[in-house]
């Protein structure tokens, strides 16, 4: 039985340049020439509103952490973690306030384009996760593997 692989993990320190690390970290990581551009840019764009999330609304900011680990699986799936270091509330989608906010829409963004996502609280904070299809892996891929 074939089983993920993982691509590789981060620790960013929480502050507002965050999103951005976690962008070029991904451009690093994910080989547009073995997963689709279009898939590689819904894992960016997702993951970006997670570490967002994480360092406006729990302890990651102000001085916390981040922790990104992506992995990738048979079949083309790509699976990303988000850890942070905990928060007073659980990762819920909603509303924004009015169609104009421009806050608010990142949980629904993961709900529309990932295929499946969820999160799940240990000790200490929340990982959130979801996995976005990219297409076969290509055998290139998996025979360097």
């Amino acid at each position: 039985m074939s089983r993920a692989r993982l691509l590789g993990s981060l620790d960013i320190p929480g502050t507002a340049a965050a999103p951005a690390h976690a962008r070029s970290y991904l451009r690093t990581i994910l080989d547009p020439t073995m997963h689709a551009l279009d898939a590689i840019a819904d894992v960016t764009l997702l993951t970006s509103e997670l570490v967002t999330n994480a360092v406006v609304h729990t302890a990651s900011g102000d001085g916390g952490k981040v922790t990104v680990s992506v992995m990738e699986f048979p079949g083309g799936g790509i699976l990303v973690q988000v850890a942070d270091e905990g928060g007073p509330t659980r990762p819920t989608p909603r509303a924004p306030d009015d169609e104009f906010d421009l806050h608010g829409r990142g949980l629904r963004l993961v709900d529309a384009l990932a295929v499946t996502w969820g999160h799940q609280r240990d000790g200490v904070g929340t990982t959130t996760w979801f996995m976005v299809d990219a297409g076969e892996v290509r055998a290139e891929r998996r025979d360097a593997s």
